[in-house]
């Protein structure tokens, strides 16, 4: 996940985090602006045995939080830091879900999480620190969200806010109101496009979504969806970049 705006020392930096399956840490990197560059600027220990999902939040007092769970269901929230250069984190809260989970993105203006737990639906949560970790439903697994529940995005724009759902278990993608009663929107599927050459998409684990404006068919923002399984050519795993104006048209989106 990234956020920007993290003061790392004396600089101000766009800050990347990743789990470490290797290591059960957190990775986190930094990148430069004008360049592009990346930089490896800290790792974070944890206790967890079998590190999985993380992502960022960052609210309005300009903190930024890193969130780690675990195949055990666990939880951490981290505050993260850099006053000397080199990134840190401190443990700040823990919670814990029964089954396993992947997937979560933090909502920074609403400041909670959405979080899969994989084979039973979609909960949010209080993202603040000094906030009891209460689970609200948002959407279960089941006719529509197929186990395993697998990536998290958040598209926000000035007129509506979506929750799209990597629906692993039917090669799928659900979109629900961002805002209770999380009112059900539709899924689509992101299929072949055989004119440009282009194979559909399998096994999704990760997505990600942006409102912005990114030019050409992208102009209304764009969702990127990992692909577990591509075809043409049989190939290791690569992401699609489908425009949000497709998705909208396809689900007949306000």
């Amino acid at each position: 996940d990234i956020r920007p705006g993290f003061m790392l020392g004396k600089k101000n930096v766009d800050l990347a985090v990743a789990s470490n399956r290797d290591r059960n840490s957190l990775s986190l990197f930094s990148i430069d602006r004008a360049s592009g560059a990346i930089s490896e600027v800290g790792e974070i220990p944890t206790p967890l045995a079998e590190i999985y999902g993380v992502c960022l939040f960052k609210p309005a007092s300009g903190e930024l939080y890193a969130f780690a769970n675990g195949k055990d269901g666990r939880f951490l929230q981290y505050r993260l830091s850099a006053p000397n250069g080199k990134a840190q984190g401190e443990l700040v809260r823990s919670f814990k879900v029964e089954t396993q989970p992947e997937g979560c993105v933090a909502d920074d203006q609403r400041q909670r999480l959405f979080l899969g737990e994989e084979d039973v639906g979609v909960w949010e949560v209080d993202a603040r620190a000094d906030q009891p970790a209460t689970l609200s439903s948002v959407i279960k697994v089941g006719d529509v969200v197929h186990a395993d529940v697998e990536g998290l995005a958040l598209y926000q724009s000035d007129a509506h806010d979506y929750l799209v759902i990597s629906s692993q278990g039917n090669d799928s993608y659900v979109v629900v109101d961002a805002e209770p009663p999380y009112t059900l929107r539709g899924a689509f599927r992101v299929g072949l496009n055989a004119s440009a050459g282009i194979d559909g998409t399998s096994e999704t684990d990760g997505i990600e979504v942006t409102s912005m404006n990114l030019g050409g068919p992208w102009s209304k923002g764009m969702l990127v969806v990992q692909d577990g399984r591509k075809r043409m050519p049989e190939q290791a795993q690569n992401f699609k970049f489908v425009p949000w104006a497709e998705v909208t048209k396809t689900l007949k989106l306000p």
